[in-house]
């Protein structure tokens, strides 16, 4: 019996583990972004509620205390934070994605009796310079939210907002670092494993593909009209605008080798 084409797979629980790990992260800066608060700020605001308006009229160093508060929390955050946490986060999640790639390719190209390249100089490389894109992509991640959250806390206690207040801008910020990490997570995950799945197919021999959706809802109206079409890898015309399914932001389509 002739062999069936074996689809290829969204890895979409290695995607999911992603953005948990990352947000675990978040759920730190968040927790001493608060404790600080509580025991560093709150002395600069009155009742709960407004700020110390006769402190800033009578202390004329009022506000470079507060600045240097504000630093000090920005700094005891920055060292509190875990390099080496961040360099396994994103170690694991490349090599993950880079597996059930090889995985994958294998199963789809047994239907020509090939097996694709498990390891080489290039993949080695590649794995490498990804885990060092997706660690900078996840401090530079916290050093934004250090950065608007310094911001924020101006902004409440300059409106005469107390510790309370403080309090729910710093959940705000954190609430839209826990979506930062689902983008984050979500681009990796479908570049990735567009780029390694597209290397290891040509290699085995493929030279076209077929261009395949998740057939839902939320995928594009461009993504849309491509899926089922086939393309040639590395054509600048082709896909979209030259770019693999699971290279554009957002994209959730893969990339189906044919041999």
């Amino acid at each position: 019996m002739p062999k069936t084409r074996v689809p290829t797979r969204y890895p979409r629980k290695l995607e999911e583990q992603y953005a948990k790990n990352i947000k675990r992260l978040v759920r730190d800066w968040d927790r001493g972004a608060k404790v600080y608060a509580k025991f560093y700020l709150k002395r600069y605001v009155k009742g709960g509620t407004q700020l110390k308006l006769d402190d800033a009229t009578d202390d004329p160093n009022w506000f470079d205390h507060l600045n240097q508060q504000l630093q000090l929390m920005a700094f005891s955050m920055e060292q509190a934070s875990n390099s080496q946490d961040v360099n396994r986060i994103a170690t694991k999640f490349v090599k993950a994605i880079n597996q059930f790639s090889y995985n994958n390719v294998k199963a789809q190209a047994a239907i020509v009796g090939i097996d694709p390249i498990s390891d080489n100089p290039v993949l080695r490389n590649f794995v490498k310079s990804r885990i060092a894109e997706n660690v900078s992509l996840i401090e530079s991640m916290r050093s934004q939210y250090l950065h608007s959250l310094e911001k924020d806390i101006y902004r409440s206690i300059t409106k005469g907002g107390g510790i309370t207040s403080i309090t729910d801008a710093i959940t705000n910020r954190t609430g839209m670092a826990r979506r930062h990490a689902d983008l984050i997570a979500n681009d990796q995950t479908g570049t990735i494993i567009s780029q390694l799945n597209s290397y290891r197919a040509k290699s085995a021999g493929a030279e076209k593909y077929l261009w395949r959706s998740m057939e839902d809802r939320r995928v594009r109206p461009k993504h849309r009209e491509l899926d089922g079409k086939h393309f040639k890898y590395d054509d600048a015309n082709g896909g979209d605008d030259g770019q693999l399914p699971g290279e554009p932001i957002r994209c959730r389509c893969v990339a189906e080798p044919i041999f």
